[in-house]
This record gives structure tokens, sequence and C-alpha cells, in this order.
């Protein structure tokens, strides 16, 4: 909520059972500020700036927005003639030629509409570039379809990403598999999900996988999906994308002031440091004295079917906050000795009294 607050130029009320000291405080604002106004110059869609605004005189705090993103459409090829050509490539029975890895952990954003995080990297090779004005430039464009056991397309989602780089910042580039994140909502059901992806020329990528998101009303206790990372980064670190993230629209995962971005492999070394990421739904967050919450988790060797090692209960109630169902939860998966292998993590939130969440499960390997 403050970094929500503070990027956006406003500031958080807490739930503090004072209703009208809050709203007075909100409404003696509305005649305490100032509208201030410049024409920028024109950006690459989907690219975010930093503002700061500073006043000439001491003793003073000043709240503004903290940048502002040149916001991209959820279905930005819609009408294009690209979008035609991966869609027929989506529905059509030719495998892609480019490697690729896709992972979509789901998040509740409202009762029966899921946050869809995807989360995927292709090699960065099988991009093809071409000089326009000295530089290396490729269009990466992306579609998503997710269809309903009929047929029918229940969301979709497209993007492109334009790459403009200098000779340094090509080698650079080449150096390590592109990495790519969006999100998107759709409604509880079963799914199969097709993301398609062209990088000029006559190669593509073609990535499909299944999404299984159950009912929630709002007024039951249960638990999102799974996501893993090997990668946080503190709110307040300059590395930290957080204020494009919130300003371009985007819920960045974020537990305990620090931002976990979802892998998009799910493959680790030993030596890394895995954090198993997941929010649970709290009908108590208001309660003066709510129930105790914990999560447990297993993790099941693929190809024996046998329990490698687990962990739990844990309680999650450290990371509560008052006022605020959600419960974004955090918890490490040590891989330091676990053999070389594929494996799934199961995980269940439960609530003192007898709650259960659904087992969600997630797959991993190691090398």
């Amino acid at each position: 909520m403050y970094a929500l607050a503070s990027g956006t130029g406003g500031f958080p009320i807490f739930n503090t059972n004072d209703l009208l000291a809050g709203l007075q405080k909100i409404g003696k604002e509305q005649d305490e500020y100032y509208l201030l106004g410049y024409a920028p110059l024109e950006s690459p869609e989907g690219s975010c700036h930093t503002l700061k605004v500073k006043v000439e005189r001491g003793g003073t705090s000043v709240r503004a927005r903290s940048g502002y993103c040149n916001v991209k459409a959820t279905d930005l090829l819609a009408g294009k003639p690209i979008e035609k050509d991966l869609e027929a490539r989506a529905i059509g029975t030719a495998p892609g030629t480019m490697a690729g890895t896709l992972e979509t952990p789901f998040f509740y954003s409202s009762p029966n509409v899921a946050r869809i995080n995807l989360s995927m990297e292709i090699p960065s090779s099988s991009i093809e570039f071409s000089k326009v004005k000295g530089k290396s430039h490729a269009d990466v464009n992306f579609l998503g379809i997710a269809y309903r056991p009929d047929g029918g397309v229940a969301a979709r989602v497209s993007d492109t990403v334009t790459l403009d780089l200098e000779k340094d910042e090509l080698k650079q580039f080449l150096g390590s598999p592109m990495r790519y994140q969006n999100q998107f909502e759709i409604a509880p059901g079963k799914y199969r999900f097709t993301l398609v992806v062209s990088a000029g020329g006559q190669s593509f990528g073609k990535y499909e996988t299944s999404l299984a998101i159950d009912d929630y009303d709002g007024k039951t206790f249960t638990m999102s999906g799974l996501a893993l990372s090997n990668e946080l980064r503190k709110v307040d670190d300059p590395s930290s994308n957080i204020e494009s993230v919130l300003l371009g629209d985007r819920t960045p995962l974020i537990v305990k002031g620090l931002e976990v971005v979802p892998s998009s492999s799910n493959h680790f070394k030993r030596t890394d440091n895995v954090v198993m990421y997941a929010q649970i739904y709290d009908l108590h967050a208001d309660d003066a004295n709510p129930p105790d919450v914990a999560v447990g988790y297993r993790v099941v060797d693929i190809k024996t079917g046998k329990n490698a090692f687990g962990a739990g209960p844990m309680s999650a109630s450290m990371y509560r906050q008052k006022g605020n169902p959600i419960v974004a939860v955090g918890f490490k998966v040590p891989l330091k000795d676990v053999p070389p292998g594929s494996y799934r993590l199961d995980a269940q939130a439960a609530e003192t009294g007898g709650s259960l969440s659904p087992v969600r499960s997630v797959l991993f390997d190691v090398e």
C-alpha cells in the first residue's frame, strides 16, 4: 500500500475504526493541491518515465506521482495484420520452431476473477535483427489465447516488445535468454492457453499449457496458485521496477518489502535461493483476534513418486496486515541437498478451526 500510495502521489489510510477522520483528511486535500502539466516528448509505447516535483521552500513535503507510463493496451495487436498471422499459427497444427519456456501462476483479483501472471523466456539468438538508423532493431510480437473446452475464446492478450540496441547492448542482450512478463484476467474454469511468439523472419514459437482455476466467491478460505522464484528485489532498491509496474497497470508480487519476480522456467540450480510465493485469502482480516493461518508443503520426486522433503505447517500470521484480506506469503524451498531431477511441489493453507485450502501444485527441475 505504501508503494502504491507514494508512487501515485497519494497517502494510505488504514482501518483505525475512525472513518470520519479518514474522510476529513481526504476532503481537506480536495482544496489543497496544484495541477501541473507539460507536454512530454514522444516515447515508445509501454515505456515508463520518472517524474520529480520540487519546491524552493524549506520545511515542505511534496507528494506527487513519481512517474508515468505510455501504457500499452491489453490486446495491443488487435486489428493489425500480425494478429491474424499469429492467430492462424495458434489454431494451426504446425509446431513452433523456437525453443522457450512458459509459466502461468494465477492469483485472485476479486471474486471469480483471476489474474494470470504470464512469465516466459525465449532464446535471444532466435530473434532476427535488422539495421535501422545504425541500431539493431527487432519487433517481438506476442499473442496469447485462452480456449474453453468447446473451443471458444475466454481471454486474449497481445503485445509487442520493440528492441533498438547499440552494438554493446546487442552483445549483452545475446548473452542470456530474453525474458517477458505480462498479466491478464480471466474467469475461473479450465482452459487451454496457447501463446505464439514471432521474432522476425519465418521462425515462431508456440507454447501451450493448461489453466485450471477454481471458483472463488470471496467468502471462502482459499489460496492462489504458486509462483517459484530465485529473484527477489527490495522494493526501494534502484534495480526494482516496482514503480514502472504499478504505473503500467500491473500488479507486482510483494512480500515483506520484497518484490518477487516469478521464474519463467522453474529450472533451478541447487545453489539458487528459491522462494515459493502464494496468496491466502483471509476471511478474518478485520477481526480483533483472527485465527492462526499456516502453510505447509511437500516436494515429490516425479520419477519415483516419493516425497523428497517438506516443510510445515509454518505460521503465516506474521504476513498478515490488518484490514487486508490478501495474505501474501513467501517461504524458502531449500535445494542444496536435492539430487538433480524433476519435482512437484504441493502446498496447502490451513486456518485454525479446520478450514483448508485446495492443494496447489507447481512443477520444477533441479540441475
